[in-house]
């Protein structure tokens, strides 16, 4: 009996010296997951207070099972910093300042929403996949389905509804704060497809042309691609031979379905080399609002976005392999080492078909 009485009253006290120690935090478990930082730390992220900003509704549609308006007290809220900056058409780009966003993750919110592909019975897979965000005003940016939910590191795209100011500590700055929840996305190296008030999340897969599936193609090698935009300009790629490798990726493949596939690495060049090489200008305007579908030529294909191929804050450079001379799976092959899984890598490259939406 004596030590039964002891160990209740070592109970009650823990939870009361708990309790007392935690007198100032606010426990909240529905939109938080974790305690809030002390300022009076090693944290350069936390030395400023949040700002609440005015949530509003969210309706996800398109391409799911069911359709409906998300239910924001279903969810915990997560974190993410990012450096703000618009890339302007001049290619400088306007600086607006250093944040700590607080907020719904889309890989949080998207995820009830389970996919209901309208061209599943010929494509099953989930990686032509992509979203339209909407705000009040009918403005949109585009997200491919990937960087929401395969990529190594998940939850950097936010519908943020408290923001803070991270501030140099030898300088006075103001960095300004919106009043109305936004769309932001720390993954990225600029902030154009930051959206103020969305409300609206469209889910698509691709349509914008057919690609045949054959699955007999025997040996698959494509000795050429093409750059199309939206079927307006066509640019042949057929020049870039093993000789223009100059970028090697040592990687672990894993795949949706098979997991793990022994891989040597990939040898290419960056994509944005491609680019430059090949395509004169773009208009910004592609980061908002660019897809890109990698399309082989047994119809395998995948979409991404336009930003989170060439504009990363990780800078980790999209690359296209360039293969031996007849090499299963050549000439040409996609490759993103922000990827976890290895689905999104096409190989057999015959089109990469940029549109906007």
């Amino acid at each position: 009996m004596f030590k039964k009485k002891n160990f209740s009253l070592l109970i009650v006290t823990a939870i009361f010296l708990f309790q007392a120690g935690c007198k100032n935090f606010s426990f909240d478990g529905i939109t938080g997951a974790s305690l809030p930082f002390d300022p009076d730390g090693n944290s350069m992220y936390h030395q400023s207070d949040e700002t609440a900003m005015q949530p509003n509704t969210l309706e996800v549609l398109g391409e799911v099972e069911e359709s409906g308006v998300v239910d924001l007290t279903q969810f915990y809220k997560r974190e993410v910093v990012l450096r703000e900056a618009k890339l302007l058409d001049n290619g400088e780009y306007e600086f607006a300042g250093a944040y700590r966003y607080i907020g719904y993750s889309l890989f949080d919110l998207l995820h009830p929403f389970n996919h209901q592909k309208k061209n599943k019975e010929e494509f099953p897979p989930a990686i032509d996949l992509y979203v339209v965000v909407e705000n009040d005003k009918g403005e949109a940016v585009s997200l491919s389905w990937g960087e929401i939910f395969y990529t190594l590191n998940p939850h950097q795209i936010l519908i943020s509804t408290e923001s803070a100011p991270v501030k140099p500590y030898k300088v006075e700055v103001e960095y300004p704060v919106e009043k109305q929840w936004k769309l932001v996305i720390a993954s990225d190296l600029y902030s154009n497809r930051q959206l103020v008030n969305p409300v609206k999340i469209t889910v698509k897969s691709f349509d914008k042309k057919d690609y045949v599936i054959d699955r007999e193609i025997d040996p698959l090698f494509a000795p050429e691609m093409v750059i199309s935009f939206a079927d307006t300009l066509t640019i042949p790629v057929n020049d870039l031979l093993a000789a223009d490798r100059n970028l090697e990726y040592k990687t672990i493949f894993y795949g949706m379905g098979m997991g793990h596939h022994p891989n040597p690495g990939f040898k290419g060049i960056s994509l944005e080399k491609v680019m430059d090489r090949y395509v004169e200008d773009y208009p910004t305007s592609w980061l908002r609002n660019g897809l890109v579908c990698f399309a082989g030529m047994d119809g395998y294909r995948t979409v991404y976005s336009f930003s989170e191929l060439f504009y990363r804050a990780d800078f980790s450079a999209t690359m296209l392999q360039i293969t031996e001379e007849m090499e299963d799976g050549g000439r040409y092959r996609i490759f993103s080492p922000g990827d976890f899984y290895a689905d999104r890598s096409v190989k057999s490259l015959a089109e990469m078909y940029i549109f906007t939406e």
